[in-house]
């Protein structure tokens, strides 16, 4: 019986210190878990405060420091979503995102620059319509320098040239297009002389100015009147000394 109470009492104390070991244990778990908590917490709030410092080196104020939180939560999104991007740091993010931003923008400039050269494009096809047009209209292969606005057709004179038996005088069409006085003054027309007889060589010097100007891109053109009775070879010399330098429209 005595041998009975001795080992219940032998059972019960091992029981109980099995029973404080496993508390013990718990104890050590617990612990070692908070501990770990407690590191990490203390790892995240250094890092707020990097953070917080780096802001505040940046000058950066609330709104853009949300507009960055929410970048940071974007990539993290790519992150998570894009198997591409799964594997790369931050910063190797951002320079691949500001690398297709730059080729994005080289693309959009090419864009523009393939705009503009097929603009140049129908500007030259509208232009050589335009020629052929003003070669069919009128035999000649540049357009008229002046034309009234919103026609293709209509020109308008720079002088009215009358030739007599004397030479050709030159008279300016201020009267009839006001709207190309303007114009007018930012020609080279200083050495013309009008309302005075010019020979054939006086008339060549004093409008070679002008002709020059524009001698690639369009030709003034003179409204012309024969005043030189019946001497055709002198009306004939006057007019080509005209053509030397402008169209002409015969006033018949």
């Amino acid at each position: 019986m005595a041998n009975l109470r001795e080992r219940r009492r032998q059972l019960l104390n091992l029981t109980i210190t099995e029973i404080i070991l496993i508390i013990l244990f718990l104890v050590l778990l617990i612990a070692g878990s908070l501990i770990k908590k407690n590191q990490d917490l203390k790892e995240q709030n250094k890092e707020l405060r990097e953070q917080n410092q780096i802001y505040k080196n940046l000058d950066v104020d609330a709104l853009q420091l949300a507009e960055f939180q929410k970048f940071k939560e974007l990539i993290a999104e790519l992150k998570e979503k894009n198997g591409e991007f799964a594997d790369m740091d931050i910063d190797e993010i951002v320079s691949e995102l500001v690398l297709a931003k730059e080729n994005y923008q080289e693309i959009k400039d090419k864009e523009s620059e393939i705009a503009k050269l097929m603009d140049k494009l129908k500007d030259y096809e509208e232009a050589k319509k335009l020629l052929a047009y003003y070669e069919e209209r009128f035999g000649n292969d540049l357009p008229p320098c002046w034309t009234k606005k919103g026609t293709l057709a209509k020109v308008e004179y720079l002088y009215d040239a009358v030739i007599n038996d004397d030479g050709v005088i030159l008279t300016n069409t201020d009267s009839r297009y006001p709207h190309r006085i303007k114009d007018r003054k930012n020609l080279p027309l200083g050495a013309v002389t009008e309302g005075v007889v010019l020979n054939a060589q006086q008339f060549l010097n004093q409008t070679k100015a002008v002709f020059v100007l524009n001698k690639e891109t369009c030709r003034h053109y003179l409204l012309v009147k024969d005043l030189s009775g019946n001497n055709k070879n002198h009306f004939k010399k006057y007019l080509s000394a005209i053509e030397d330098h402008f169209y002409k429209y015969e006033d018949k």
